[in-house]
């Protein structure tokens, strides 16, 4: 995303959207300045955009930390989202890989996220359950991907029209 701010407004309004209810307390403003604050390559934080027909369709980032009220280990999956219209094509899927190959790249061997109600989602591609934990007032599953090695799910879950932006190519496409 460090080539591209100017798309950071429009996915703090997908954020808006989709997690005002889940975090009241951020407005817009708050969650434009969060973005910005996750803008690099090749490091934590990143934020990653797919573009089909050079338009953004969904985001996911790299952090170090995304839960503020327990501290497990680094970095962490956050923020997966696809806008409405490109849902079901395979984008969250192929953003996650991403993220997950990028942290394995800077050296990572575990990843992190939690999740509201997308628990199965994430176990297909992988993930464990870690711990369950209660979080901002509601019930998560808090998961891990192990890194190790290849990342099968990696090729099956590309979106051939999907281009990035952010923290470079897509994993096994050309810089």
């Amino acid at each position: 995303m460090a080539d591209h701010r100017d798309a950071i407004p429009m996915l703090a309004r997908w954020h808006q959207d989709e997690w005002a209810s889940r975090t009241p307390h951020l407005n817009l403003g708050d969650r434009i300045a969060r973005l910005e604050n996750l803008v690099g390559r090749h490091q934590i934080p990143s934020t990653f955009v797919a573009l089909v027909e050079d338009r953004p369709a969904g985001f996911a980032c790299l952090v170090a930390h995304d839960m503020e009220t327990r501290r497990y280990p680094s970095p962490w999956l956050a923020s997966v989202l696809v806008a409405p219209p490109y849902r079901g094509r395979g984008i969250g899927s192929a953003l996650s890989e991403w993220v997950a190959e990028e942290a394995r790249d800077l050296g990572a061997n575990d990843l992190f996220l939690y999740t509201f109600n997308k628990e199965a989602y994430y176990t297909r591609l992988g993930w464990k359950v870690l711990a369950r934990t209660d979080y901002l007032g509601a019930s998560v599953a808090v998961m891990v991907r192990h890194l190790a090695g290849h990342l099968p799910y990696l090729n099956s879950y590309r979106v051939p029209s999907m281009r990035g932006f952010g923290g470079g190519p897509p994993p096994g496409e050309p810089s």
